[in-house]
């Protein structure tokens, strides 16, 4: 069995970590905004959303890297995707719309979540197992 060399290793490692930790800083967000009522989770919350906020940032550009590298330009577009919905996210916080802004927050949690996956679905194809 031969293996493929990635067209990008570098942005490709770097795709998987910052997926990942987006994913991860996701889901801790969600768990903490279950705790809402307890005395400090609200500024914990808010300065966790503004990690996040440059995660995805980081996230989005890196995937948009790594697809025009092996020109999949749909990767980038989900990339990108996540980083738009998490401003949308942190403006609805802002405004105290609770429940568009739980509703939102699932859907991030997936769409990060499944960033993340694909992330390492190319970095298993790009080493041909």
């Amino acid at each position: 069995m031969t293996t493929t060399p990635s067209p990008a290793p570098a942005a490709l490692m770097l795709f998987r970590i910052a997926a990942g930790a987006s994913a991860a800083v996701a889901l801790t967000l969600g768990v903490l905004g279950s705790f809402m009522d307890a005395d400090g989770v609200r500024g914990v919350h808010a300065t966790l959303a503004m990690v996040f906020l440059v995660l995805s940032l980081v996230a989005g550009i890196v995937s948009f890297v790594y697809a025009r590298a092996i020109g999949r330009k749909g990767i980038g577009m989900h990339g990108l995707s996540v980083f738009v919905l998490a401003i949308a996210q942190y403006g609805m916080g802002e405004l105290y719309w609770t429940i568009p802004h739980i509703v939102l927050g699932l859907a991030i949690v997936l769409a990060a979540g499944a960033l993340f996956s694909l992330s390492m679905r190319l970095a298993a194809h790009a080493a041909g197992a």
